[in-house]
């Protein structure tokens, strides 16, 4: 019976908003690989190129809360479509850009649209998925994440290398362009239809939820361990005798051990208390990022990566699914920018902390700094979950 309503659960609007969010996220990480050196090619210094990253952060961090409102009185398909457009703009501008200063505006752009696509994506799943098939939808969603970001980056360094960066550019445009119109198949209710009998809780009350503060802290330490991780792992690999090959095996093989495990983990989100899934998944990845900062050798430091990978897998789909357990329909949207705010502030500020103990220290150290921070901080997550009580369960 059990199967039987699974399933029954894999509807025509999971399956479509899979396949979208699958082209979005291939559309956004293809130009991921080559835009350093698109960016160079054009001037743009070292420093400039970091400083590129903290605008499209801070868009992100300054227009979550009133997009996640907009998000929670127009509905989250409403939301996604306009970023879905800037997908698609903000490949082909860069084929116009002949300065550094040109692609300010355009990085700002990029921050926006990922700001209205992914975590709307993940509540749009959550609602419009049947309430048998909820948890293992919520997987696809954040698995079909991991593939396009597995996708992306392969066809944009592809398709550079043979055919140049614009083509790469037009591929990834291409991408957003196929996304916007499966999403317009995938049918949301009217928020009226959600909300009508139902009182809008106000912002601050929201922000002053312990669930929304202990989901928002766990994102600013995942935030901080992968920023620690994807600058300075290259430079302490370098440091223990591993070239650009080896790191980016490294790399592929966290991915993929990310991208394999989300789905399981949204099937577990049901048997286990969300809260323990996302204190584990953080707790597993400073372990393992500890003992990467201790290793040598391409074999032993490519398997803890991978382990990293589940660790993060884990962290990312119980992470969003806790938001979502922890709110009512009515404010999802509000509640999710809320835990993206978090992740926004760790992006724009661990960086420059994070940069200043590895030239006084070492790379090593800076991995070390994000661990032994990551466990500290979850003290303050575990007493502020507790504090909000058990997650109630989605409507």
């Amino acid at each position: 019976m059990g199967s039987l309503q699974e399933r029954r659960g894999l509807t025509r609007k999971v399956a479509l908003l899979s396949l979208a969010i699958f082209l979005a996220d291939a559309s956004h990480s293809t130009v991921m690989p080559i835009f350093p050196g698109f960016a160079q090619g054009i001037g743009a210094s070292l420093s400039v190129l970091g400083s590129y990253g903290s605008v499209a952060a801070l868009t992100m961090l300054l227009l979550s809360l009133p997009f996640g409102r907009l998000s929670d009185r127009l509905g989250r398909k409403r939301m996604m479509t306009p970023g879905l457009v800037i997908f698609i703009v903000v490949p082909l501008s860069y084929m116009l850009a002949s300065d550094p200063l040109h692609l300010y505006p355009i990085r700002i752009l990029l921050g926006l649209g990922v700001g209205l696509i992914f975590g709307n994506g993940f509540l749009l799943m959550t609602e419009v998925a049947e309430p048998g098939f909820r948890s293992t939808a919520q997987g696809m969603y954040m698995t079909s994440m991991g593939l396009g970001f597995t996708v992306g980056p392969l066809l944009g360094g592809f398709t550079t290398k043979f055919y140049g960066h614009d083509v790469s550019f037009m591929l990834s445009s291409g991408f957003a362009v196929l996304s916007i119109i499966l999403l317009q198949f995938v049918e949301e209710k009217e928020r009226g239809e959600a909300t009508e009998s139902v009182q809008r809780p106000s912002i601050s009350s929201i922000i002053r939820d312990p669930r929304v503060l202990a989901a928002g802290f766990a994102n600013y330490l995942n935030s901080l361990m992968f920023n620690a991780l994807t600058l300075f792992f290259p430079v302490y690999g370098a440091s223990i005798g591993l070239d650009e090959a080896e790191v980016g095996i490294g790399f592929t093989s966290r991915g993929l051990a990310s991208t394999a495990v989300r789905l399981p983990v949204g099937s577990l989100t049901k048997r286990f208390r969300v809260l323990y899934l996302m204190v584990f998944g953080l707790l597993m990845s400073a372990v393992t990022i500890f003992s990467v900062s201790l290793s040598t050798g391409l074999i032993l430091v490519s398997t803890l990566l991978g382990i990293q990978g589940i660790a993060y897998g884990i962290y990312l789909t119980s992470g969003n699914v806790y938001v979502a357990l922890s709110s009512g329909e009515e404010s999802r949207g509000t509640a999710m920018a809320v835990y993206s705010m978090f992740g926004n502030v760790s992006r724009i500020i661990n960086p420059i902390f994070l940069g200043i103990i590895a030239e006084r220290l070492g790379s090593k150290e800076a991995l070390q700094f994000s661990t032994g921070m990551t466990l500290l901080g979850l003290v303050l997550v575990f007493y502020l979950a507790n504090r909000g009580g058990e997650e109630n369960q989605v409507t």
